[in-house]
């Protein structure tokens, strides 16, 4: 049971695709952050640049990266919107589910869901006293500590609290610079607590308040591709970087520094037997330190410094309304988001100066006020007991003010927008059988204009995507298996792409023109026998510009300062679209003394995953494979859990992103992790 759709539902029943993970199934797969879902989901992919994780679902995604754009894919923690994509990888702790949906999701979920949504339902108080501690050991000095007590205070009031401690503390990129100030990069410390007091005042009255902080130390760093070939920059770097891959010459002490604060207030009320009211209010307050690398080398040439705060308070209100006997499901909705966010850059330099001290050679300060109020509807109505009709509508009002200081180009530069749209939904939903359902629905989405910080009055255009899905859900052989198939085709207009520009330390956003996105993806869940089950699935997509016209900023005929004609772009690939991915995973579950144990393998393939508009092969990632292995033992009772694990067991080296530096003439790329084992133990009380 999910409630992608906001309402209770089963999977098997959404006419959409989606994929859901259990609590048991998070913990058997060590599914403990984005980046693991990339090898669960089908097009799916979680990637990096700039701290920022940028998720990618059926090829729409987003490549703007400075903290203030809106994402692509919309993630949401207990109903409560996300609102910066550099807070995403803190840590989520006691997880009941995560949910999926592939595909824009305009209609429920408004401007910033254009790919799809990942929602993320934490736990709330049990009506037993309950806790549980799990320790987790692992390499690169990898140390885990969490747990929660929940249970009830009285007849009407629980409570529920879980704390987090979780430290690597080696990176897996490794610094060849003798002396340096780091060793490594890619290392991390992460302390969190999350409280819950569930109130219920009466049988149809429930009214949960929460609050969490969350810190997150580390550090990330590029490394370059290949030698630099810029006149002024390229010859001071020269011999001082490394091209191996998770190496590198540095000598800045890199570190990312993230806090989060989140306080929430959930009320649901059962006016009736078929009406149910819901109210989510949040708070949530950001800050971000950022201190990273930007000549990828030993040179002290670059190094750059953010410092980012934020403010976000949203309020929602759902009201479910069952009527004409139980045969029409409806949604009616408010939404009303604000959002305050302040950013400084500054870049560094230690090479310029006789002495080598530190000079300053850029500044770019900027501040963000969004507002954004949406009201929506989306119903369900059964015409017949086997064929049922949606229609759904939402209107979506975004206003953004901004002021610039780029130092020397534009001081307190002030820019207004607002943006207006609405997205649609339409669809019929089908049951061939008690075990088969068909569905086919209608979709528009869109994504805010904005306001890019790193270029001077730089102001860019929203997103709209439109198009359809077709599909089947099938439950068969008694139950025992079950395949779900479905084909997708979007219109997608008006992209935000993010380039570097030649300048240091500068960002410039434009909107590409037209792409067209075509696939075919599905699972399959079978329980071959009591012991043994099989769980699969692909995609494969054809995601491509159909229209675009850019410079580029490498030499050539097309470099942007040559004045020379555009180049067309037409057929290449979105950026961070694989054309295909399998995963294949097998559990076997064994009787073993006093206990059971559970033995699981998966492998999963990905086609290649181009990272710029242009398909530059030193910034594409060639097709890759990826096995993981998990053993989990249970003694009878249940009292406690042991696991072991393996992560990319051949260690393939694989890239979370790729980037072109204008003012080095390089190539650089961010690596994902290497292979990772460990194990760990639960006990419960």
């Amino acid at each position: 049971m999910v409630t992608a759709q906001k309402r209770a539902q089963s999977v098997q029943d959404i006419p959409a695709t989606v994929a859901a993970f259990s609590q048991e199934t998070l913990e058997t797969r060590q599914i403990r952050g984005l980046a693991d879902l990339t090898t669960q989901v089908p097009s799916l992919q979680v990637g990096t640049t700039f701290g920022s994780n940028l998720i990618t679902l059926r090829g729409i995604s987003t490549n703007l990266t400075s903290g203030f754009e809106d994402a692509s894919i919309a993630v949401h923690v207990n109903g409560v919107y996300q609102s910066r994509a550099r807070s995403l990888n803190l840590a989520l702790m006691d997880l009941e589910r995560i949910e999926v949906l592939s595909g824009p999701q305009g209609t429920l979920y408004g401007r910033n869901a254009t790919g799809g949504v990942i929602n993320y339902i934490l736990r709330r108080p049990t009506k037993e006293m309950e806790a549980e501690v799990t320790g987790r050991v692992g390499n690169f000095d990898s140390y885990t500590l969490q747990g929660f007590i929940s249970g009830p205070i009285s007849d009407k009031v629980g409570f529920r609290v879980a704390g987090l401690w979780d430290n690597r503390d080696k990176g897996f990129v490794k610094n060849l610079l003798p002396g340096a100030p780091k060793s490594s990069f890619g290392e991390s410390k992460v302390a969190g607590v999350r409280g819950v007091l569930s109130f219920e005042p009466s049988d149809d009255l429930t009214i949960d308040l929460e609050g969490s902080f969350a810190h997150t130390r580390g550090s990330f760093i590029d490394t370059a591709l290949d030698p630099a070939t810029g006149a002024f920059f390229g010859p001071l770097v020269a011999g001082r970087q490394s091209f191996r891959p998770r190496t590198v010459l540095s000598d800045v002490d890199a570190r990312m520094d993230t806090k989060q604060y989140a306080t929430s207030a959930t009320v649901t009320w059962d006016l009736s037997d078929d009406i149910q009211l819901k109210s989510i209010s949040a708070y949530q307050k950001y800050k971000n330190f950022m201190d990273a690398e930007g000549d990828f080398s030993s040179a002290a040439l670059q190094e750059a410094l953010s410092s980012n705060r934020s403010r976000t308070y949203s309020q929602e209100l759902n009201l479910n309304v069952s009527s004409i006997d139980g045969r029409l499901k409806s949604v009616f909705g408010i939404f009303y988001f604000n959002d305050k966010v302040t950013q400084r850059t500054d870049v560094v330099s230690g090479a310029f100066t006789p002495d080598g001290s530190i000079i300053r050679i850029y500044r770019a300060d900027m501040q963000q006020k969004a507002k954004s109020v949406a009201f929506f509807t989306d119903n369900i109505f059964s015409v017949t007991d086997k064929l049922r009709v949606i229609a759904g509508l939402r209107y979506n009002i975004d206003k953004k003010s901004v002021y610039w200081t780029i130092l020397p180009t534009c001081n307190n530069l002030r820019r207004n927008r607002k943006d207006t749209a609405w997205t649609p939904r339409a669809g019929l939903q089908f049951d061939i059988t008690d075990k088969i359902m068909a569905y086919a629905t209608y979709q528009k989405g869109y994504k805010a204009g904005g306001f890019a910080s790193g270029a001077c009055d730089n102001a860019y255009d929203p997103e709209s995507i439109e198009g359809g899905e077709a599909g089947i859900k099938t439950t068969f052989a008694d139950n025992r298996i079950r395949l779900n198939l479905a084909g997708y085709w979007y219109d997608y207009g008006n992209l935000q792409v993010q380039r570097t520009l030649p300048s240091v330390g500068g960002f410039s956003v434009q909107n590409a023109a037209e792409s067209r996105i075509k696939g075919v993806e599905g699972n399959l869940d079978a329980r071959i026998t009591d012991a043994l089950s099989l769980d699969m699935s692909a995609m494969a997509q054809s995601a491509k510009y159909s229209n675009y016209t850019n410079c580029n900023q490498r030499p050539g005929p097309t470099n942007c300062a040559s004045g020379a004609p555009l180049e067309q772009l037409k057929g290449n690939w979105l950026n961070r679209a694989a054309p295909w991915s399998v995963n294949v995973g097998l559990q076997y579950e064994v009787p073993v003394g006093n206990g059971k144990l559970l033995l699981r393998g998966e492998s999963f393939w990905s086609g290649k995953i181009r990272y710029d508009e242009f398909n530059t092969a030193a910034l594409t990632q060639r097709a890759y494979n990826l096995q993981n292995a998990f053993l989990t033992f249970t003694p009878d009772g249940d009292q406690f859990t042991l696991r072991a694990f393996v992560k990319n067991i051949r260690n393939v080296n694989t890239r979370a992103s790729g980037a072109y530096s204008a003012s080095l003439g390089q190539d650089q790329t961010i690596w994902n992790l290497p292979r990772t084992y460990g194990a760990e133990a639960t006990y419960r009380f």
